[in-house]
C-alpha cells in the first residue's frame, strides 16, 4: 500500500499531478486548491483507494489533512471524490468548522452533495472531530444556515465566502434576520 509519495513533478493538471519518483510515474490526485508546476519536487500523503477496475492515489499536503479526507470518505455516501469534492471548498479547519458548527450549508455548496448527505457527514463526524455528540438544534441551524445563503447567493456573494462568515456568527446571535444582517457587515469588510 502507498503511503507517501515524494518526487519531481512531471505532469501538472488542476486536479492531479503525475510524479516521478525511482524512474516510475503516479498519478495523484489532488484537491483543486492545490496547484502545482512541472518540475516541482512535491512531496504528498497518499490515501490508496482500490478496487476491481482502479487503484487511484489521492494526496494530502499534510497528514491533518489526510486524516480529515479518510474521515470524510468513512461516511456512508461520501466516496473519494466527493471527498476531494469537499477538501476542495475549504481548508482543513473551515471543514472541521462547519462539521463543529453544523453547517448543513458548506456541504451542500458542494457539487453532488445533498440535504441527506451533507447531514449524514455532521452527524457521523462531529463526535469524532469534536468530542461532542450534541446534535441537538441541528435542524433549526442548518435551516438558518440555508436561508442565510440563499439570502446572500440572491445578492451576488459567492457560496465559498458566505460558508466561510457563517462558521463565524457569533453564537448569541438568534433571529435569522439578525445573523444575515451580521453577515452582510462582515462581507462588505
Amino acid at each position: 500500500m502507498i503511503a507517501y509519495i515524494k518526487g519531481s513533478i512531471i505532469v501538472s493538471q488542476v486536479n492531479y499531478v503525475i510524479v516521478e519518483t525511482g524512474g516510475l510515474g503516479y498519478k495523484v490526485n489532488l484537491a483543486q486548491s492545490q496547484t502545482f508546476r512541472s518540475g516541482e519536487e512535491a512531496e504528498f500523503f497518499i490515501h490508496e483507494h482500490i478496487r476491481e477496475e482502479s487503484d487511484d492515489l489521492y494526496g494530502f499536503a499534510s497528514i491533518e489533512q489526510l486524516e480529515l479526507f479518510e474521515k470524510l470518505i468513512s461516511v456512508n455516501g461520501v466516496g473519494p471524490k466527493a471527498g476531494l469534492s469537499i477538501m476542495s471548498v475549504g481548508s482543513a479547519d473551515e471543514i472541521i468548522t462547519a462539521i463543529a458548527t453544523e453547517n448543513i450549508a458548506f456541504f451542500k455548496s458542494v457539487s453532488g452533495i445533498g440535504q441527506k448527505v451533507a447531514t449524514k457527514i455532521i452527524l457521523e463526524l462531529k463526535s469524532k472531530i469534536t468530542g461532542n455528540r450534541d446534535t441537538a438544534g441541528l435542524l433549526n441551524r442548518s435551516s438558518d444556515n440555508e436561508d442565510i445563503l440563499g439570502a446572500l447567493t440572491a445578492l451576488g456573494y459567492q457560496p465559498k465566502e458566505i460558508n466561510r462568515l457563517v462558521a463565524k456568527i457569533p453564537g448569541e446571535i438568534i433571529a435569522i434576520e439578525e445573523k444575515v444582517r451580521w453577515c452582510l457587515q462582515n462581507l462588505a469588510k
